[in-house]
């Protein structure tokens, strides 16, 4: 992995970072070596696991969409997570052949299937720019304008990179608001294939009963085959292509670990929002987790409804409830979390103990007296916007027949403000491709029975909101059809009439870059449009907010440097990242001790036929005691799921699980219900992240999918 060597001193801590495991760490690979790994328990050189000038262990993670994968052979395999390759399986399902409920494997490399959509990233290299970045920011005092500036030097900043590397996607990513930006380059595969993915009843067992919960028993992992064109360049899917030759694959350790044993995981972990201000939390805790945690459940609620005895409809919506369950769970959890710590208050009490401390010091109170009071009062806005805004923020999430309508009335609108013909067929061949990708995505989702009650429910509670939070479009509605059997066949009427789900029409106006498009009369479009034109005015406000909290987080970050003494990791924002530990139980309650590993035999144990239901194979060397050279010595047993207290959170899924040595020992997937907190805080005490054993995992593949020629290519 070639990686421009860099100091990134904005991230760095002041003090070498010692083996005592009692602070969170989500670190970017340039924090390495300001810690003690040898003396955390690392046995491999730390150059063998990051090197900036030659390859490590780090080429052989991979990002795998929203997932994290790793190599575990010099063809291209890669192992993730089930619930990552999910959707891929779910799209090439029929009733026929049921691959979401019976898995799929492909025998040989000819009956891999394309994971359409599915584009994986390697980072290549990185560089800070926030020099660059902040560039003419320093000369303006203007919020609005100094993001302006920031946005604008992004842009020129990333096309000039893009141009300099046509092999690579070059990204700015952001790691402290209004202060840190780091480029990054990374080596695109737009040809993923799926080879196995077990059953769903080995996969996900116990469904969303079991997920985020302790003790676990899933088998939770997936295999794909990155592709590339003959001559190695990134290409899409063709019958020609070769698999990708990584610079770096896993070595499989098939004893796997045991309790206290160090581990680490790479991975690219979505979002943290630990350096976030007390009064992002009072919005995230009092507003945003209930309310979109509620309307998922009803989206959930209405599919299952829809689909009940109807298998079509179940392979149809399956991908869908997966991804909406696993999110209104998680913050359910949250939620909890934030009551069981009272993580809110604490935030506030913190930032008041700050407050103080800047207040009593001149030089403090002159830079950064008024930083915390500004934030707070941008916030009470946020806050009392809120039940009209996160409407606006998830209607379209929830029409996806609307979404289309409202991109419709945006081109739309734009195209009417071009003055002549030239100018706007120029526009028109650039933005028509643009509307029919946008139409190619939400035709899939467009579902009539599942969108109208879900829309109608949105608006009645939006039309219950205080005047502060009226969305007009909607009352005008209400006061037009008072009586709700009038507004349901409004909305029954506004559907059945459309043209927006014929795709045979929609395509064939999106061909010819026209604005035949724009001719339609539909009073879907009409209904988006005087949406549109309430978000677009609210839009501004939000802005001018987001600019003005753009300043205020970076001298914000400034402050609490000054308040701690000390300089803080960035949250996590997709980029590639270390966390280490060890494989520990915990106290999830009072008196209440979860041991860090589950067994074989706990999955017969929960086996009822329904919720826990399993192959019978499985059942069979169960019975038999055929374990082969897997069994773990203290447990007498064969392991699945094992615990350990890592720093993870979302991306982290199909991370690999690794040893003192840097060998595989386990799949991240999931964390325990405690720990879906870990976003906003991390504790050692009830933070703990679960991993399929590579044990259990092996045995899958051999005794279970008779899958001899992927253990053969991964050496095993």
């Amino acid at each position: 992995m070639r990686k421009t060597l860099l100091t990134l001193v904005t991230f760095s801590c002041l003090f070498l970072l010692s083996s005592n495991k009692s602070d969170e760490g989500i670190f970017p690979l340039s924090e390495l070596k300001n810690i003690d790994l040898k003396k955390a328990g690392l046995r491999m050189e730390p150059i063998a696991l990051y090197n900036p000038n030659g390859v490590s262990l780090v080429d052989a993670i991979v990002r795998v969409g929203g997932c994290t994968g790793s190599f575990v052979s010099h063809d291209g395999l890669l192992v993730t997570n089930h619930h990552c390759a999910f959707g891929f399986v779910a799209a090439i399902s029929t009733v026929q052949n049921n691959y979401i409920k019976d898995g799929f494997l492909a025998k040989t490399r000819l009956q891999e299937s394309p994971a359409k959509g599915l584009v994986c990233k390697i980072t290549a290299s990185y560089t800070d720019v926030s020099d660059m970045v902040l560039q003419g920011t320093q000369s303006t005092n203007d919020p609005a304008n100094r993001l302006q500036v920031i946005g604008s030097n992004i842009k020129s900043i990333t096309e000039v990179e893009n141009k300099k590397n046509p092999g690579l996607q070059c990204e700015i990513s952001e790691m402290f608001t209004g202060k840190t930006y780091v480029l990054f380059r990374y080596r695109l595969l737009k040809d993923v294939r799926v080879v196995y993915v077990p059953a769903r009843s080995i996969g996900e067992y116990g469904g969303e009963r079991d997920n985020w919960i302790w003790p676990r028993h899933s088998g939770d992992f997936a295999f794909l085959r990155a592709y590339v064109a003959p001559d190695g360049s990134t290409a899409e899917y063709n019958e020609k292509n070769v698999p990708f030759k990584p610079a770096k694959h896993l070595n499989i350790n098939i004893k796997g670990i045991n309790e206290n044993d160090f581990v680490f995981v790479l991975g690219y972990p979505g979002r943290t929002f630990r350096n976030q201000p007390a009064s992002f939390y009072k919005y995230h805790e009092q507003y945003m987790l209930k309310y979109v945690s509620d309307l998922y459940d009803g989206q959930i609620n209405q599919m299952e409804m829809l689909s009940k005895n109807n298998d079509s409809l179940q392979i149809k919506y399956a991908g869908k409830i997966k991804s909406l369950a696993n999110t209104t769970k998680n913050y359910k959890g949250k939620l909890q979390g934030f009551r069981r710590v009272g993580l809110t208050a604490k935030k506030f009490e913190e930032e008041a103990q700050m407050q103080t401390y800047i207040m009593a010091d001149p030089n403090l109170k002159t830079r950064f007296g008024e930083v915390v009071p500004s934030i707070n009062k941008l916030y009470d806005e946020i806050i009392k916007l809120a039940p009209r805004n996160l409407f606006y923020d998830y209607v379209y999430n929830v029409a996806p027949t609307l979404q289309f309508a409202a991109a419709i009335n945006n081109f739309k609108t734009y195209y009417n403000t071009l003055k002549n013909k030239e100018e706007k067929a120029k526009w028109l061949s650039v933005q028509i491709p643009k509307l029919k990708v946008i139409f190619q995505r939400l035709y899939a989702q467009m579902d009539e029975a599942a969108e109208k009650p879900l829309l109608l429910n949105m608006m009645q509670n939006v039309y219950a909101y205080n005047k502060d939070n009226e969305v007009l479009t909607v009352t005008t509605f209400y006061k037009k059809y008072a009586e709700p059997a009038v507004r349901k066949k409004q909305i029954d009427k506004l559907y059945s009439n459309t043209k927006l789900d014929d795709a045979k029409l929609m395509l064939k106006l999106l061909a010819d870059s026209s604005d035949a498009i724009f001719k339609i009369n539909d009073d879907l479009i009409d209904l988006a449009g005087s949406l549109n034109k309430e978000m677009n005015k609210y839009d501004e406000d939000d802005r001018a907010r987001e600019s003005k909290l753009n300043g205020l987080l970076s001298l914000y970050a400034d402050a609490k440097n000054a308040y701690k003494q000390k300089q803080f990791i960035p949250d996590a924002n997709a980029t590639l990242r270390f966390t280490y530990g060890y494989v520990k139980g915990y106290y999830p309650n009072d008196g209440e001790w979860n041991k860090p590993f589950t067994t074989l035999s706990g999955v017969i144990e929960k086996e009822d036929g329904k919720e826990f239901e399993l192959l019978q194979v499985i059942k069979d060397l169960y019975a038999a005691k055929d374990y082969g050279n897997l069994i773990h010595p203290a447990l007498n047993d064969l392991p699945v799921n094992f615990l350990y207290n890592l720093d993870t959170t979302g991306g982290n899924s199909g991370s690999p699980v690794l040893d003192a040595d840097g060998s595989l020992v386990g799949v991240n997937f999931d964390r325990a219900y405690t720990a879906t907190i870990n976003d906003y805080a991390w504790n050692e005490a009830y933070s703990r992240s679960v991993g399929v054993d590579i044990r259990y995992v092996l045995w899958i593949l051999k005794k279970v999918a008779k899958a001899q020629h992927v253990l053969d290519e991964m050496g095993v």
